[in-house]
């Protein structure tokens, strides 16, 4: 996504928004730090557990008069990352898509991009950007932003570091790391990037908790971040397996074929014909597929009256927010009617997700089947109740992922307690630095 606002001047280091009444008075937060870091310049890594509010931190920064001057790329490193927050792959929008092969020369393989003919637009948008957003940044391996390091100064014939971009990068490393084919080696974490330190980031940690508000769950969740739990956080976690939860409470998976299949198995149980609500998309025809393929809502939406389904965006004027879980009533060509589980009946309407930076518009109605997804579609989401299933999560932080969705203690069923869950040493002896 480009932000783009009309230019204005702005003059002097601290934001007036930031400004003290008196020098004695003043005792700035995490969140001030980083809204008068960012507005002044500044290369930055914001992060912070669960729930701390880092891309509600950033929708405040990019809303300063001092950041709406400026043209702002706001990109993640995966596609369901990347159209979370309305942006798009870091990858598509630089114009380096899956950078270079295994042992490839950085200059060759940009040779080869410079060959493309699509490639002279990513050029212009890089070339018309100043500021550089990349959340999730866990996800992206270090070589891949070296690599994009190397394009952005030749793209910008800038010697400095991402071609002289400020950067900010959000995320928490010890959640979902970078994807990785090859299970014998190492994760290729970006924090050893040689890019990384090169950019001189300052580090800036938030640490007040929102999304649940219990201390003792939230201090048990710090705990499993870091796998170092106490006995009561154990306990109190432990308390959560359930046997036997409601069926309609969304379960968090490993896979797509566990969702996929468990989602069919459900929907086939309820009796009475199914609708389908095609996706309608309009614009660039190269980046269309993308877009349909990590949308919230899917493509090809297939309901039945009575299924489960999760609302996959934010319309608090329609009575509903992203992660909200309800039940169909009523199946229309133009709306569909939702009881959410607080009681209220909701009308549906087709809605439209705009994605500049690639020119694609479309439009389906905010829904998804609510019986299961997997943790990674789950990441950004905060769900009321979840059955979690992580026997099978071999990624560092993926079991933290799955847990921390969830507002409440109560919330959490749990198919049972795991015998162990991932934790990188690295990630842990980076995130202590």
């Amino acid at each position: 996504m480009i932000h783009k606002a009309i230019p204005k001047v702005f003059s002097g280091l601290t934001p007036s928004y930031l400004a003290p009444d008196t020098d004695d008075d003043f005792d700035p937060t995490p969140e001030d730090r980083f809204l008068a870091w960012g507005s002044t310049r500044g290369n930055v890594f914001l992060t912070g557990q669960a729930g701390t509010g880092k891309s509600t931190l950033l929708r405040k920064l990019l809303a300063t008069p001092e950041m709406r001057s400026k043209t702002v790329a706001i990109c993640a490193p995966t596609g369901i990352a990347a159209l979370n927050i309305g942006g798009t792959t870091v990858h598509r929008w630089s114009g380096m898509m899956l950078g270079p092969a295994e042992g490839q020369d950085h200059n060759t393989f940009a040779e080869e991009l410079e060959r493309e003919p699509w490639t002279k637009h990513a050029i212009r948008r890089v070339e018309a950007t100043d500021v550089l957003v990349i959340d999730e940044i866990s996800m992206m391996a270090g070589s891949q932003l070296d690599f994009l390091d190397f394009w952005l100064r030749r793209c910008r014939k800038d010697s400095t570091p991402f071609g002289g971009l400020q950067v900010i990068f959000l995320g928490d490393f010890l959640q979902l790391p970078p994807v990785r084919t090859d299970i014998s080696r190492p994760y290729d974490w970006a924090f050893n990037a040689r890019s990384w330190a090169e950019a001189d980031l300052k580090a800036i940690s938030l640490e007040k908790v929102h999304r649940q508000s219990d201390p003792a769950f939230i201090e048990a969740l710090g705990a499993f971040r870091t796998g170092k739990m106490r006995r009561q956080d154990a306990d109190l976690l432990r308390s959560r397996v359930s046997m036997f939860p409601r069926a309609e409470i969304t379960r968090l998976m490993t896979h797509n074929t566990q969702v996929d299949k468990w989602n069919a198995y459900r929907l086939d149980g309820i009796a009475g014909e199914q609708k389908v609500y095609t996706a309608e998309a309009t614009g660039d025809p190269k980046n269309m597929e993308f877009c349909l393929r990590n949308m919230p809502s899917p493509k090809e939406l297939v309901l039945k009256h009575g299924c489960a389904v999760i609302f996959t965006r934010n319309d608090p004027e329609a009575g509903f927010v992203n992660g909200q879980i309800g039940t169909v009533v009523n199946l229309g060509n133009d709306s569909i009617r939702v009881l959410t589980q607080q009681g209220q009946h909701v009308d549906v309407e087709m809605a439209k997700w705009e994605f500049d930076s690639m020119k694609v518009r479309i439009s389906q109605f905010p829904l998804r089947l609510a019986y299961a997804m997997t943790i990674h579609r789950a990441q950004g989401l905060t769900l009321d109740a979840a059955r979690i299933d992580i026997r099978a999560a071999r990624e560092p932080g993926q079991a933290y992922v799955a847990v921390s969705r969830v507002r409440t203690l109560a919330g959490i069923h749990l198919t049972e307690w795991p015998k162990g869950w991932f934790v990188s040493e690295e990630a842990l002896a980076f995130h202590a630095r």
